[in-house]
């Protein structure tokens, strides 16, 4: 009867060691310039991704980043972005835009920063950026949804806001 409940013990402590060993990667936004965007000119939008987790890597074309500015005061411009090696814009248009970890395998506890221009179009707001962080199932072009075994859902929203001022 001792051997097995020891058995038992073993297994279920193996099993309870799986599954605490879950991956999560955390999702922050932030608007430079204190939030301020001129009329006609761009800022930069800070975004970073950082993987938390102690041993795993994030794998290739695993995460997609999505951004989104206010309709009536701000847009996404084609240019003016700077993005770490490897990424890649997979959609945009004028007021969202879509980005893939492409071939950026991102290491334990290894963080990574965009920076997205936004361009003021009318003076108003402050206005609400969103940001949201999704996985793709690791298949370029990392457009496909797909999953990152226990991430925390509760990071990978992120909110900041735009004032477009003269």
């Amino acid at each position: 009867m001792k051997i097995v409940k020891l058995l038992l013990l073993v297994l279920v402590s193996a099993f309870e060691c799986k599954t605490a060993a879950s991956q999560n990667v955390l999702f922050n936004i932030l608007t430079q310039n204190a939030g301020l965007v001129h009329k006609g000119k761009t800022t930069l939008l800070e975004v970073t991704v950082n993987n938390t987790d102690p041993t795993s890597f994030v794998g290739l074309y695993k995460l997609r980043v999505q951004i989104s500015v206010p309709t009536a005061i701000a847009s996404i411009p084609a240019t003016g972005h700077v993005l770490p090696t490897n990424w890649t814009i997979t959609s945009r248009n004028d007021t969202t835009i879509i980005l893939s970890n492409g071939k950026d395998l991102i290491a334990a506890h290894d963080a990574r920063t965009l920076l997205i221009a936004i361009r003021g179009n009318k003076i108003g707001g402050p206005s609400t950026i969103t940001g949201q962080l999704s996985f793709s199932n690791g298949q370029a072009p990392g457009t496909a949804p797909g999953t990152l075994p226990g991430d925390n859902p509760a990071d990978n929203v992120s909110t900041t806001t735009c004032k477009v001022v003269r």
